[in-house]
Parts: structure tokens; sequence; C-alpha cells
């Protein structure tokens, strides 16, 4: 089973960017989207949970696959989510539930996205 890696910029004071890399409970951070990704990969590793992975990037940009009301209800829902970890609480159920459906909803859209960079890929390889 996939579990989801969020990476996101922190936002603050500080003169450089930071970035941090969250699965579950587990988070690390780095001066750039790979080290925090590398660092969080190191201390899954020392806990004895890693495993082969599968990167996927998403840019936030609407399209055909994901459109923009998606992303900005998906976008709401995962700083909630971030918040009730802060908290020690939890989501409704219903808020839950949604989230789970635009996470579920997101990778069908990469999948999509993939599948269609393949064939145009390959359409393009033809013509040459």
């Amino acid at each position: 089973m996939f579990q989801t890696i969020e990476i996101y910029q922190e936002t603050g004071e500080r003169k450089n960017a930071t970035y941090r890399a969250i699965r579950g409970r587990q988070q690390a951070e780095g001066k750039t989207a790979g080290q925090a990704l590398d660092s969080l990969e190191k201390i899954l590793a020392s806990a004895g949970e890693s495993a082969n992975s599968l990167i996927i990037l998403q840019r936030f940009q609407a399209d055909a696959f994901f459109t923009e009301n998606q992303q900005q209800r998906l976008q709401n829902l995962m700083s909630q989510f971030h918040d009730t970890l802060a908290n020690d609480s939890t989501l409704s159920p219903d808020e839950r539930r949604e989230l789970e459906q635009l996470v579920d909803t997101e990778w069908i859209a990469a999948i999509a996205r993939t599948a269609n960079m393949v064939a145009q890929t390959s359409q393009s390889q033809r013509s040459l």
C-alpha cells in the first residue's frame, strides 16, 4: 500500500526557505524539497519502514484531470488535517472522507496525466 508523503515550503521569518516532508506523524526538513525528502527517507529507513518509492510531483496547476476547485479544496483540507495533528484532534468523518476522496482523485489524475504524456511521447517517436 502506498502512503502519501507531502512536501511543502514553510513560511516564516527565515531568510532561507525551508521545506518539510511529512508522512503520517513522521517528518523531516531540508533546504530544498529534495533534501527534506532524503531526510525523511533516512528516518523511515532507520525505523525499518523504507521501501521502494514512487514519487509523483504535482505542480499544482489546474488541468483537465484535477481542477482548480479540487486543488483548492484539497489544500484547505490538508491544512486543516495538519492543524488537527498539531492539536492532537481529528477531522470530522465527513471531512476525512472528502479528503480521502480528493487524494484518490488526485492519484487517478496523476495516472491519467502520466498515461497522456506516455501516449504523446509514443506518438512523437513514431513521427520521427
